[in-house]
């Protein structure tokens, strides 16, 4: 049942995603992400009283049945092993990796920090870090966030290095990293549904598009942002895990988005998908089809001869 609810609830948010972003490739990121929350927890679902609905049966369905459901667990297990190992050894090898970069100590870098945090309002820590090796800015840290620069960034003249922090500060006050953790495990949970592989990207996308939007209300320039993207993405490079400026969404795209100011998507479209996709969740977690118990009488398994000499047998043949 698992099965069929993933593949209908995905289809369903694909659907509403795309019809959402047909003039805005940023469409609406809470659509895409109510979708993979409501995934996520479609095996709570699961567990609420069954409505039972029989179905016609079939010579062997049942038998079949029997025998598939138990493989599917297995195989569904295997593969959520096999994925959640390779994430684990991705965050090892993640620390790895930060343990190659330094505190950024310039005084300048700290300046323009503090300067973009004032400018967001954005109250938490943040630490600034420098890495030899990383080609395009990008943060990290659920509880601790840490942005992470080129080692050259030290070179990188103001406005540049201003819209890079204002994107990146965007990110953490948007939650993105909370937000992509979500679509993470949502895939893990359903990593035999590609369409769901398909929601996860089109939402890191989303986010991207949502946060150069919130750089430009900050009062950015949109040229300067524009042109500092560009530069970023030329040596754009950043590991699994982590968010980074110039990945996720196609740079042509965000470039014109930032010059042709698109039209917001409307409410009430995203509000009704999030409905139909919330009941449709909810029928299928609790309506549960059962073949019908039929007799092989009713099938005409028996001739009627056989049917009178089994009426008129003795159920006692020893007596």
């Amino acid at each position: 049942m698992l099965l069929l609810a993933s593949l209908v609830i995905s289809l369903l948010a694909v659907i509403a995603v795309w019809l959402a972003s047909r003039h805005d490739p940023a469409g609406s990121p809470l659509l895409t992400l109510g979708s993979l929350l409501l995934l996520l927890a479609l095996p709570a679902f699961m567990v609420l009283p069954k409505l039972t609905v029989t179905l016609p049966a079939f010579g062997g369905a049942g038998a079949v049945g029997t025998t598939v459901i138990p493989l599917f667990g297995l195989l569904w297990l295997a593969g959520l092993a096999l994925l959640a190992l390779r994430d684990i050894w991705s965050h090892l090898g993640l620390h790895g990796w930060k343990r190659r970069s330094v505190i950024a100590s310039h005084p300048r870098l700290k300046s323009r920090l503090a300067d973009c945090r004032r400018r967001l309002a954005f109250c938490t820590a943040v630490q600034l870090r420098l890495h030899p090796t990383l080609g395009s800015p990008a943060v990290t840290g659920l509880f601790r966030p840490t942005i992470y620069l080129p080692a050259h960034a030290v070179e990188w003249n103001d406005d540049t290095l201003r819209m890079v922090l204002l994107h990146e500060l965007g990110h953490l006050a948007r939650r993105d990293l909370w937000t992509a953790l979500t679509a993470r495990l949502a895939c893990l949970l359903h990593w035999f549904n590609p369409l769901v592989w398909v929601l996860r990207k089109h939402l890191l996308a989303q986010c991207e598009y949502a946060c150069d939007a919130r750089v430009i209300a900050s009062g950015a320039n949109r040229d300067i942002y524009a042109h500092a993207l560009c530069d970023v993405a030329e040596q754009a490079s950043a590991p699994r895990g982590l968010l980074a400026m110039a990945g996720r969404a196609p740079l042509r795209q965000r470039v014109e988005r930032l010059i042709e100011q698109p039209r917001s998507t409307r409410p009430w479209l995203v509000g009704t998908a999030l409905v139909v996709t919330f009941t449709t969740a909810l029928a299928l977690s609790i309506v549960r089809f059962s073949p019908a118990e039929t007799a092989a009488v009713s099938h005409g398994a028996y001739s009627p001869a056989e049917i009178s000499l089994r009426h008129s047998a003795n159920p006692f043949p020893g007596n």
